[in-house]
């Protein structure tokens, strides 16, 4: 795997210290009361040794990294030469898929340059969904992109019949989760032809010489949410380093100026639904939940404080990193989480049904030069005791933690003590 593109780790700068057992901070699992995070007692750090590493059940023990498709149960694996294998969970690992795997070249219009793409997909019950991987090494007729990931899946029922071509071009998102697509393209399965929706009259060219990457900005979550609207998220009134942190909502068309359905909402979080459509929004005091009937913004719940430093959301669910109420916005319900600890939370991840969550921080580097992280694990309600983990090479910033259903989740970390491994693991909690 490519270092540059995964950044796997930032424990992995900590190597030669693991190697030569210098004393890091470390705790493992809480024994009672709240964790004491900030002031973990001192100890010599052994990677295999680890109360985490021995928690965990490897299932990418030749450095694979499983993500999620469409499909319920199956997942795929890619790479940087274009290969893309799809595995489904069953009887608690990983398992080459019984679909077969499929091809359609593609080619992809963008920044005025032809970017060769061949999409790998699988069928299942009437639908199809893939994923492809371009770089530079694959055709030295694109000049201005080094590397492009595409994702085909089915267009939403707004959008009508078919299928839909979502591009990401930033390579440090390759192994995300929940990836933020900077282009939309209407896509013929039989043939592999692509069209532009949105039209790029007045598109801006950022410093890498290609259209800004704010243009058009579709989400799955956001794919899976619009009911029967075509709508989109668009950036493009908004400084470029507001991207996935402030969006309007337009109505897809090739308009020159495409209608402004919602203005300047919180994040990349929309649901249109039959009450209405659901929103963050900021305000003078703070921010609010907000219900759009017609051309009424109705708020639903009021919140104090900043909406990115001091609350962390994983879809519906919103979380006050201080308080620990977690709230569901579009029942309206909330619970207060108890006997953690997550203000220096980074990620925030809920299991499918909303019983229990996990919490991970990207840590600080300690006396001795290496990034402590923590993890923490904890049933929504209470009823049973968080676990929690605060040591190097927990977990890789690049990806995220996946939900194999209520109870495992999974995520990416070093499978090594010399951090030069990398891939999925399983933690059941």
């Amino acid at each position: 795997m490519n270092d540059k593109v995964i950044k796997i780790l930032c424990a992995v700068m900590a190597v030669v210290m693991v190697a030569t057992g210098v004393v890091f901070f470390v705790s493992t699992k809480n024994s009672g009361g709240s964790p004491q995070i900030e002031n973990p007692e001192p100890v010599v750090f052994s990677y295999d040794e680890s109360a985490y590493t021995a928690s965990l059940s490897v299932k990418g023990t030749n450095g694979e990294i499983y993500l999620p498709t469409d499909f319920g149960n199956i997942y795929y694996t890619a790479d940087l030469k274009g290969s893309v294998k799809f595995y489904e969970y069953a009887n608690g690992q990983m398992v080459a898929s019984t679909l077969a795997p499929k091809q359609v070249k593609a080619s992809l219009k963008a920044s005025r340059e032809t970017i060769p793409v061949t999409v790998n997909y699988i069928e299942k019950d009437g639908k199809a969904c893939g994923y492809g991987v371009f770089t530079s090494d694959m055709s030295k007729d694109v000049q201005v992109y080094d590397y492009a990931f595409v994702k085909l899946t089915a267009k939403p029922a707004g959008y009508g019949g078919g299928y839909l071509l979502l591009a990401d071009f930033d390579k440090d998102n390759f192994y995300k989760t929940e990836k933020l697509y900077s282009e939309i393209y209407n896509f013929d399965l039989a043939n592999g032809k692509t069209s532009t929706y949105v039209s790029n009259h007045t598109r801006l060219i950022d410093m890498n010489g290609t259209f800004r990457q704010d243009w058009t900005l579709l989400t799955d979550d956001f794919i899976k949410n619009l009911g029967g609207a075509k709508l989109f998220l668009s950036s493009r009134y908004y400084n470029e380093a507001d991207k996935g942190l402030r969006a309007d909502v337009m109505v897809l068309s090739n308009a020159y100026k495409p209608k402004i359905e919602v203005k300047d909402v919180l994040g990349v979080w929309f649901v249109n639904d039959g009450n209405g459509m659901h929103y963050l929004k900021k305000n003078d005091k703070g921010f609010a939940n907000i219900l759009k009937t017609g051309n009424t913004e109705n708020v639903l719940t009021q919140f104090e404080g900043d909406w990115q430093t001091d609350y962390l959301q994983c879809g519906k669910y919103l979380i006050n990193k201080k308080s620990l109420v977690m709230i569901d916005l579009l029942t309206g319900s909330s619970k207060t989480l108890k006997d953690i600890n997550i203000e220096n939370a980074d990620v925030f991840s809920v299991n499918p049904d909303g019983t229990k969550a996990v919490f991970a921080s990207y840590g600080k580097i300690n006396a001795n030069g290496t990034p402590v992280q923590s993890v923490t694990y904890c049933t929504v309600d209470g009823s049973a005791e968080p676990a929690v983990y605060t040591e190097p090479m927990l977990f890789s910033e690049s990806a995220g933690f996946v939900w194999l259903d209520s109870s495992n989740v999974m995520s990416v970390r070093a499978l090594t003590a010399d951090g030069k491994s990398a891939g999925s693991v399983v933690y059941t909690y």
